[in-house]
């Protein structure tokens, strides 16, 4: 039976005060007391781990970056999330428009706006990094919080909020107060980590620097809250992240009877009991970030092997500068999960064959097999590099898909 106890803080969506327990340590093995609404099923930080405020002014970015500015590899791996991110929001960005940033880091999503020809305002908590913005790129960024800077009503076509609704310790009125600041026919991208989520290890599921973590049901329904109505939405193709895009709502929900969600509490519980460590080592998941890491690093690297930083590391990746309407879109995501399997699938019938010696018709030595395979293997690799090399749009594709293809030549020892 799962034991109800009462909240220090209330529910921040529908304002009760009764919770039960998902977690009691952070991802760094620390104690962090993480409970879920038995109302609506929001969960959050309970008590809050630090104070907001002066944690991200000054200890966010040293605790979680190492430094108070961003260094060539963060700002080359944030200009990569910024061209994904293009992608998600492109919808919404079509002739020049009126953009806030809310959260803007670096700045480098910001700047690539700014390229393409967008009126781009950030704002940052991070003294050092809103400094590293406006230096770098030449950007307006507001140093403060988004309650701070005094955003003029009804003044942005676009706002986008990345990764930073979970990080504070009101997001309704955050919602409500961007809310107020877009224009009628404006629209609202929030993107936050999904507390349904299974790609990561269930310990890293709770850490520190994320207050609250939303469902697509807590986000929706808090949005509803600050007069915001959801006009679309997807998952990460990993199911980590929920992007929703708001557009200003007629009438707003108020009322706490109305925003409670019934069986949301138990689908969130439940699915967070179930991600357990067995789980998680037997899925994909695992293995696919390990792949993904190993790409990134090996891609990172090569791209850094100039020892070129900064602004020269974004123009050299971003689209031209030019109208935003005839700007396309990055396209960096790519599902190749399909084809990935069945050339795994082909590498060990292939072992069988050369190697084990299941047909009769084809006997192979130890030695002749193994030659044999690695052969096969370096032709079909050969002819894709051949056949699609010049269709990837960088070194950085050739590089993930070298990074996907070693492990077909380990195929005879793992089988």
């Amino acid at each position: 039976m799962t034991l109800v106890e009462l909240a220090a803080l209330p529910c921040n969506l529908c304002g009760t005060d009764t919770v039960t327990v998902l977690s009691t340590r952070s991802r760094s093995g620390q104690p962090l007391r993480s409970v879920a609404c038995t109302g609506c099923g929001l969960v959050w930080s309970d008590p809050r781990p630090h104070e907001a405020r002066k944690f991200y002014e000054h200890d966010y970015r040293l605790a979680y970056k190492g430094t108070y500015r961003p260094r060539a590899r963060h700002v080359l791996r944030a200009g990569r999330v910024a061209l994904d991110r293009l992608e998600k929001c492109a919808r919404v960005l079509g002739p020049a428009r009126r953009v806030l940033d809310v959260g803007s880091g670096g700045g480098e999503f910001a700047y690539l706006l700014k390229r393409l020809g967008h009126d781009v305002t950030g704002v940052e908590p991070n003294r050092g990094y809103a400094e590293h913005s406006r230096e770098e790129y030449g950007l307006d960024v507001r140093v403060g919080f988004v309650g701070d800077v005094g955003l003029p009503a009804e003044s942005f076509d676009v706002i986008t909020i990345w990764h930073v609704l979970e990080h504070t310790e009101d997001p309704g009125a955050v919602l409500g107060q961007l809310r107020a600041a877009l224009r009628p026919e404006g629209r609202l991208v929030v993107e936050v980590p999904n507390v349904e989520a299974t790609c990561q290890s269930p310990r890293s599921s709770f850490h520190e620097a994320h207050l609250y973590t939303f469902c697509a049901a807590t986000l929706a329904r808090l949005g509803a809250k600050a007069g915001l109505e959801q006009v679309a939405f997807e998952r990460s193709a990993d199911g980590g992240n929920i992007t929703m895009i708001f557009a200003p709502a007629a009438a707003c929900t108020d009322g706490a009877p109305a925003l409670r969600i019934p069986g949301n509490h138990a689908q969130v519980a439940a699915v967070v009991k179930a991600h357990t460590s067995w789980s998680h080592a037997l899925s994909a998941h695992p293995w696919r970030r390990a792949a993904d890491r190993l790409t990134r690093w090996m891609s990172e690297t090569w791209a850094l092997r100039r020892g070129t930083t900064g602004k020269a590391l974004l123009d050299a990746m971003y689209p031209p500068q030019g109208d935003p309407a005839t700007s396309p879109p990055a396209g960096t995501r790519q599902h190749t999960w399909g084809w990935l399997l069945a050339a795994y699938a082909l590498a060990v019938a292939a072992e069988e064959v050369l190697l084990d010696n299941v047909v009769p018709a084809m006997q192979f030595g130890p030695s002749e097999g193994l030659a044999a395979y690695l052969g096969l293997q370096a032709l079909v690799i050969g002819t894709l590099f051949l056949a699609f090399g010049r269709k990837m749009q960088s070194r950085r594709q050739l590089i993930a898909a070298g990074a996907w293809a070693m492990p077909l030549l380990a195929v005879p020892a793992i089988c």
